[in-house]
């Protein structure tokens, strides 16, 4: 397994994780259960560890995957800027999850308007980290990028006419599916 394949295969585990841990975390509000606290907290904890692990397989991912025609430089520095932003912030709510974990458990005063704050800023790193998945989606996924975006990917000069012609041909007929134009 390569550094491409196993940043595929984590990569949307802290986007989930975030996601389906807020939505505990506003369960555990609405049913003032201290379990569900707990599940939401660990679920942040474990989307900060997974995090570092998409992130550390992403370097690795990039170096295979910017050899491949029709990916772009661009596409690939877009996602990667995203990234850095999107490691920290899941990180610190990973720290979150643990300064949630301890106060839960000693009962600490404040710990309502902590969670709260955890809450606003766990939906505001789910959509960040939905944000740069989608970037790292525009990589390879001609389907998800504009016309612009397609046309200025690299195409190797070791293609024939015939061969160039073929794809202006697909991109053509799946521009008309995509947009309803045509047929």
């Amino acid at each position: 397994m390569d550094a491409a394949h196993l940043h595929l295969l984590t990569n949307h585990i802290p986007i989930l994780l975030t996601f389906l841990s807020v939505a505990m975390l506003v369960w555990a509000v609405i049913s003032k259960n201290s379990e569900h606290y707990k599940i939401a907290f660990i679920g942040f904890i474990i989307a900060g560890l997974a995090v570092i692990v998409v992130f550390q397989s992403g370097e690795g991912a990039e170096d295979i995957v910017e050899e491949i025609a029709g990916v772009t430089h661009d596409s690939i520095e877009a996602h990667e800027e995203a990234a850095d932003i999107a490691w920290w912030l899941t990180v610190i709510l990973g720290g979150g999850g643990i300064a949630g974990l301890f106060m839960n458990r000693k009962r600490v005063k404040g710990f309502k308007p902590f969670v709260w704050v955890l809450l606003v800023y766990a939906l505001l790193t789910a959509g960040y980290l939905a944000y740069t998945g989608n970037l790292g989606g525009h990589i390879r996924h001609t389907e998800l990028t504009t016309d612009e975006q397609q046309a200025s990917a690299v195409i190797p000069n070791s293609r024939s006419k015939e061969d160039e012609e073929r794809m202006y041909f697909y991109f053509e007929m799946t521009k008309e599916n995509r947009f309803g134009i045509g047929g």
